[in-house]
């Protein structure tokens, strides 16, 4: 049976503030979707609504000028709306909803009928029941297909036009056959031509089958079944008799039932059907049909049953199986594929401009190594399937036909399949993830999105996606949904959104009735398909029965795509009429759906035959030009000038799209131009506007009312890339040189640390060049990108009760804040760009209700024995919340934070220097900031013949632990940690030394040999410490002397006082020689430089055996 999850919205009850301990909230949990009325002011909107009291996160859609707010509680969620309603600038704001498998959970009801084997049903229209004498004399008057009151079926009251043929499989793994002159037997294993049957449907709705010698099988008045006749009379009909596993019976005239023995006799004398009466019917290949050698083709129904209600798919590959078409790629939005399936691989999708495997993101679309598709779930390249709803949906449109494996799709070749997942293991997904998804695949040149989704209500954000999908003319099929109710009432989405490009498709049984859990609608609900046990492929190799409008979607889009590729020449909408006018007219479906009927894809290849595609221009535009002249950003701003074509005789009008880096057409910009007989032509940009995600380009196209160019980058329109006249607003905050490490006089080599701008929103890059003795700029040296960074900042009505300071430790500063006895109804939010670490070194808080929510996690209460706690900040943007209610206060919290990306390295291999010093500017593409441009002087040449190390060579590090527990003595280790990547040169040492607060040495210290990069150890006797020293510096040196650059470490005497009182409390043991009991230890007067008390067997004035140290 099938696998799925409910498709309501997921409903959210209110989540309380966390305690200490809690779980924390998933952030993911509350989610609002905004639009800006101006949405090339996304990225400063941005940045503010990111700091918003209960946002955890922000994330934007560029494309749609979206943004998706991740808020930390429903109550924040609920506010956030709130304020949101009331901002001008923000055009749109909705929750995003939860959207769900279009398919049957297990133990979801179908009805028995449901999941039968097939024979002839009668749904479909055709010569009314009373035209025929045959079925007015039963007394059935109406309809065009008739049940018999003795719950038998009959056949269509007309001769149907199509040669069926049959074979008739039996309980016994055999076939019945018939050979000229000899008595039907059922012996044969294998199919021949003794074995197949053509099918003839009689007027009185029963059915004869006419053997390959021309003959029909006969049952006799003696019981046995034969086949000698040549014409039809009561002896050659029989009457199709449904059973529930699967198979039929055959009823005689006689009131009997044909029989297989296991002796290989073929007999009709039973009265009751039993085991040995029943028998599969097997669709054969026909002269109007093409059959692949699929060997699960039997268990296809929806593609080809013996009677009726499918898709005649068959007979449409007699036609056209897309093997010689010109591809199309088909998007399925879902779970993902199993791209390695061996029905599936050849014919997945693959990104031309990636590069499988190398960790990069070759064609810069966001995505690193998305050679098949993309997972927007969880933000990566691989839409790897691992639920199977996806892989079971892809083998329904385009399993490999005719490979000897599996099952086929409808079409065959030439579909390539991109997986867009958007649905994680549970089946479910974010409104925001599927957004994502059509934008990429529209991106990358998807021309049928296939969407077995749906629910989580209407959504405005969705419904605009779905928008620019029908503006790029792509053809988006939807699930109508599987609660059995009337989509005209009851909505479901995204099926419902009145978008000209969506087909809402419901799903029918075997019999060709509505399946028991489809929903329907008379005026949203478009065409119906196969739904109700569906067989393909699912992931591992393996193949499966699944039901739902999630597997008649499929036969839709995979036939769309059949029809494309045998017309590629049509546009979307005629696509979609080819659709509706070609479908199967069922009585079962009046009323249901809006065509009324069964998709048919034979009917679809004929009619596709009569729509003339559009015949655009022939002449294209001469050419385009555009500059972008807003400094800002993101935005663009400027005229469009286009050249006029060399003939306007077939040219209406010009027009302008945004192309994708992949070369496809997204929406346009702007209105039509009239061709009037100008030489050029201006589209003026009223105020700025913001590219949609993924584009690369501006293309000009002519058109005119029979069809409009298409925007390529490959094609005869002209096209322009878009290039950002951005210009930063911010520069470096420090640039510092570490000395030159190259021994060689006249050549230089050494490190640039660059410290980055506060906030790196309009910086792509930092251009490093060198700088000339008369401060001029010399020649550029090379770049280092920007990362996103911005350093923590405070927003809210409490961040003046807030206090902050900062340290620098390690070329990076840490920030620590804190609030001491605070109030009631404050609020502050801290954001800030990972990698980051943060710190809570003491929270004292009304437990459950005042709350420090760090990315997610709430902690509030005493947690003076759980610090300190350490969290790892990893998102780009990461915000940290402190809100207290009305009633109870405490005596607040502290907490650090470290940003690990502050500053970065620039390597400067050995040279020539071109300068004397280095000037480090920021940039956004090719444009940059001067105003904030840093420099370091390049100091000295170091010579390694007549000089002590450079700066260079300054120890990374330096450690010491004193082990002398005597006052002003200390001994013990010094570790000296050399400069990193720089090569010590033979006879280099480190000088330690003691050092007072100016870090002037004193006294004649210890010195220690280097030894390349390893970190070296120096023992340091028991030494007095000089007066006035406070610290220990180690620096560098070789035979010329010592170097001015240190490292340092704090010197902290152990001089420890004596415990107070120790009591003994007794033995608590009762066995021999066996103590056990409290040693009860006063504390020392003080405990400044003790790691612990150590507690020994003592016997008379000697120290024996450490016991225990606490």
């Amino acid at each position: 049976l099938a696998c799925a999850l409910a498709l309501a919205a997921v409903a959210t009850g209110a989540v309380p503030k966390s305690g200490a301990g809690a779980s924390p909230v998933d952030k993911d949990d509350f989610r609002v979707i905004i639009r800006l009325a101006i949405p090339h002011e996304l990225e400063d909107h941005l940045q503010r609504l990111a700091s918003a009291p209960g946002v955890a996160e922000a994330r934007a859609l560029p494309r749609l000028g979206m943004a998706v707010l991740s808020c930390l509680s429903e109550v924040a969620q609920e506010d956030l709306l709130d304020q949101l309603q009331e901002d001008d600038a923000i055009e749109l704001a909705v929750p995003d909803s939860w959207v769900s498998l279009d398919d049957l959970s297990p133990g979801s009801s179908m009805s028995q009928s449901e999941g039968k084997s097939v024979g002839p049903t009668h749904a479909r229209h055709g010569p009314q029941c009373s035209a025929n004498p045959a079925c007015a004399a039963r007394g059935l008057l109406t309809g065009s297909c008739c049940p018999a009151q003795d719950g038998t079926m009959l056949s269509c009251c007309s001769l149907h036009d199509d040669l069926t043929i049959v074979a008739i499989s039996t309980t016994h793994d055999t076939y019945v056959s018939a050979r000229d002159g000899h008595i039907p037997m059922a012996k044969s294993r294998n199919l021949n031509s003794g074995t197949r049957f053509e099918v003839v449907n009689n007027y009185d709705g029963t059915i004869s089958f006419k053997t390959s010698f021309g003959t029909y099988l006969s049952a006799d008045d003696s019981g046995w079944l034969v086949a000698d006749r040549t014409a039809i009379d009561n002896w050659e009909k029989f009457t199709v008799v449904y059973n529930d596993n699967a198979t039929v019976s055959l009823k005689t005239f006689f009131e009997t039932y044909v029989t297989a023995e296991p002796s290989g006799y073929v007999l009709a004398n039973r009265v009751e059907p039993s085991l040995w009466e029943q028998f599969k019917i097997i669709k054969m290949q026909g002269p109007l049909q093409h059959l692949p050698d699929d060997p699960s083709l039997d268990k296809l129904w929806g593609m080809n049953s013996w009677g009726g209600n499918d898709i005649d798919a068959p007979e449409a590959w007699k036609v056209f199986t897309g093997e010689v078409g010109a591809g199309i790629v088909v998007g399925v939005i879902d779970t993902g594929i199993d791209y390695k399936h061996p029905d599936l691989s050849e014919q997945m999708w693959v990104n031309p401009n990636e590069i499988p495997g190398n960790g990069i993101d070759d064609d810069g679309n966001g995505y690193i190594d998305d050679v098949h598709g993309a997972d927007f779930a969880n933000n990566d390249g691989d839409p790897w399937d691992d639920q199977m709803h996806g892989t079971h949906c892809s083998g329904t449109i385009a399993g490999i036909g005719n490979n000897g494996v599996g099952v086929a799709g409808v079409a065959w070749r030439g579909v390539r399949l991109m997986a867009l997942k958007f649905l994680t293991a549970t089946g479910s997904g974010r409104t925001s993830d599927a957004i994502k998804a059509i934008d990429y695949a529209v991106a990358h040149g998807a021309k049928v999105l296939s969407n077995s989704w749906g629910g989580g209500g209407s959504s405005p954000a969705l419904r605009v996606a779905i928008e620019h999908a029908e503006a790029a003319n792509v053809l988006f099929v939807a699930a109508a949904g599987n609660e059995g109710t009337d989509n005209d009432e009851e909505p479901h989405y995204p099926s419902n959104y009145e978008v000209d490009n969506i087909i809402s498709v419901a799903s029918t049984t075997s019999r060709g009735e509505l399946s028991s859990f489809s929903c329907y609608g008379n005026a949203t609900v478009h065409v119906a398909a196969p739904g109700s046990q569906i067989y393909s492929t699912v992931p591992n190799n393996k193949y499966k029965y699944l039901s739902g409008t999630s597997m008649a979607t499929p036969h839709v889009s995979g036939m769309a795509a059949l029809v494309w590729m045998f017309r590629p020449q049509l546009s979307m909408q005629q696509l979609k009429q080819i659709v509706f006018d070609s479908v199967e007219p069922y009585n079962t479906l009046e009323g249901k759906v809006v065509s009324g009927g069964l998709i048919n894809a034979k009917n679809a290849l004929e009619t596709a035959w009569a729509f003339t595609p559009p015949k655009p221009p022939t002449h294209a535009p001469k050419g385009i030009a555009f500059e972008d002249v807003d400094p800002a950003v993101g935005a663009y701003g400027g005229t469009v000038t286009i050249t006029a074509a060399s003939d306007e005789s077939d040219v209406d009008y010009y027009r302008v799209y945004f192309v994708s880096g992949a070369g496809f057409q997204l929406e346009a910009l702007g209105e039509e131009i009239p061709a009037d007989g100008e030489a050029e032509y201006a589209l003026e940009v009223n105020g700025s506007f913001s590219p949609p995600e993924y584009a690369k380009a501006l293309v000009a196209v002519t058109g005119r009312k029979s069809g409009e160019m298409h925007a390529t980058l490959k094609g005869p329109a002209p096209h322009v890339e878009l290039v950002d006249y951005g210009v930063p607003d911010l520069g470096p905050q420090a640039v510092t040189w570490s000395g030159d490490a190259n021994p060689e006089k006249g050549r230089i080599e050494g490190t640039l640390s660059v410290k980055r701008a506060k906030s790196e929103a309009a910086i792509s890059h930092y251009n490093v060049y060198w700088r000339q003795a008369s401060g001029e700029r010399g020649a550029l040296m090379g770049s280092i990108p920007a990362v996103g960074f911005h350093e923590p900042s405070c927003s809210g009505d409490s961040c003046a009760l807030i206090n902050e300071t900062v340290e620098a430790v390690a070329e990076a500063e840490v920030h620590t804040y804190s609030r001491g006895a605070y109030g009631p109804d404050e609020s502050a939010t801290i954001s800030l760009s990972g990698p980051a670490v943060a710190v809570v070194t003491r929270l004292d808080t009304e437990d459950y209700y005042d709350t420090l929510t760090i990315v997610g996690k709430a902690l509030s209460g005493d947690m003076s024995d759980s610090v300190p706690v350490e969290l790892q900040l990893n998102d780009s943007t990461a915000n940290i919340e402190w809100a207290s209610d009305s009633s109870i206060e405490k005596t607040g919290w502290v907490f650090t934070l470290r940003q690990t990306e502050t500053t970065v390295k620039f390597r400067i291999n050995a040279t020539k220097p071109h300068g004397t010093g280095f000037e480090v500017v920021s940039a956004y593409g090719e444009n940059e900031f001067p105003p904030g441009a840093k420099s370091s002087d390049l100091s000295e040449d170091y010579d390694g013949t007549s000089m002590p190390p450079s700066l260079a060579f300054t120890p990374a590090a330096i450690a010491f632990e004193d082990m002398d527990p005597g006052a002003g003595v200390v001994a013990g280790n010094v570790t000296v940690e050399p400069a990193v990547d720089v090569a010590q040169g033979k006879g280099f040492f480190f000088r330690i030394n003691f050092a007072d607060a100016n870090a002037t040495p004193l006294g004649d210290g210890w010195k220690v040999f280097a030894n390349g990069s390893s970190v070296v150890q120096r023992s340091i006797p028991a030494t007095k410490i000089p007066a006035g020293a406070v610290q220990l510096i180690a620096r560098a040196g070789n035979s010329l002397g010592v170097g001015s650059g240190r490292a340092a470490a704090a010197l902290a005497d152990m001089a420890p006082h004596a415990p107070g009182n120790v009591t003994w409390g007794g033995d608590v043991d009762g066995g021999f020689r066996v103590v056990a009991g409290d040693l009860v230890v006063e504390p020392a007067e003080s405990e400044v430089g003790i790691q612990a008390y150590v507690a020994y067997w003592y016997s008379g004035a000697e120290k024996g055996t450490e016991i225990v140290r606490d």
